[in-house]
């Protein structure tokens, strides 16, 4: 086995018997060992997961329809910053 210089950390998980039997097809069919796949599958998990990223803190602020861009009185009500 080769490891690059990145991978210096082991960790170990359960599986249950359907998840590790799709895990071993996966590795079959695409011919990536299944080390490979569940990395790549918890660093794409990982990386979805952290989208918001600096505009967490300012997410659910503003009351109001969802799609503001369907209702124009609302956007009537905005206030427009001065010249």
């Amino acid at each position: 086995m080769c490891y690059t210089p990145s991978v210096s950390q082991t960790l170990s998980i359960r599986l249950d018997d359907e998840t590790l039997a799709a895990l071993d097809d996966e590795a079959q069919r695409t011919g990536v060992s299944r080390n490979r796949i569940v990395r790549d599958a918890l660093t794409e998990r990982l990386r979805r997961a952290d989208r918001l990223g600096p505009f967490r803190n300012v997410v659910g602020l503003i009351k109001g329809p969802r799609d503001l861009s369907t209702n124009r009185a609302y956007r009537r009500t905005w206030k427009r910053p001065p010249r």
